[in-house]
């Protein structure tokens, strides 16, 4: 039988935050840079199944600064850009936070503890904090290039249980990667898969997880 959940841990891109798709940030970088698509596209891979871990990879764990990786993704490009455009494309990646999402984590965290755990870089991370309103609901916020771990990492997911005062068991991920929800399972959470708002409602009250008294 499945722990009593004291945490609702959120994903951010693909759950509360509307992310444009890769292959088009992918593209416009190719288009500015003269670049094979195929080149930038294994630059900038974010998956955390293969080592080496990818340019990408390495800035959303902290391994990278922003410097570092705007030098060592220029290294890999035909025509070098310059940090501003860089950072532009990385932040026009993030389209909106999704309002019905935000809505719903607010009456959940009338009856239960909301938290984020993102596999994020630290321009995507300060661009939210700027602009979004959904760390409002949250009382804590964890991002994969501060905690020096990414999802399906069991490290990460042991990181942040430590950090909440939780048992893994009372911790339930929710986040829109197959990949992400295995890993938080086998690290002893619970974890649902996002597919949309509606889907989610009925799969937290599947697990007597509910948004009213």
């Amino acid at each position: 039988m499945n722990d009593p959940i004291d945490w609702l841990v959120f994903d951010l891109g693909g759950v509360v935050v509307d992310v444009q798709a890769a292959d088009v940030t992918i593209g416009e970088l190719a288009r500015r840079t003269r670049t094979s698509p195929a080149l930038l596209g294994e630059a900038l891979r974010e998956r955390f199944t293969t080592e080496p871990f990818s340019i990408a990879e390495r800035f959303q764990i902290g391994a990278l600064d922003e410097a570092v990786f705007h030098d060592a993704l220029n290294q890999t490009l035909v025509d070098p850009l310059e940090s501003e455009i860089l950072t532009g494309e990385l932040e026009a990646m993030l389209l909106g936070e999704r309002p019905a999402m935000v809505a719903l984590m607010k009456d959940l965290a009338k009856y239960h503890h909301i938290a984020c755990f993102s596999n994020t870089n630290a321009v995507h991370w300060r661009y939210m904090q700027q602009n979004f309103r959904f760390f409002e609901v949250l009382e804590r916020a964890f991002a994969s290039q501060e905690i020096g771990f990414a999802k399906p990492d069991a490290r990460g997911f042991a990181h942040v249980a430590h950090a909440l005062g939780a048992r893994p068991g009372a911790c339930m991920l929710i986040d829109d990667r197959q990949i992400n929800v295995d890993g938080a399972i086998a690290a002893g959470w619970q974890a649902l898969r996002f597919e949309n708002i509606d889907r989610l409602t009925a799969d937290l009250a599947a697990h007597g997880v509910v948004a009213t008294a």
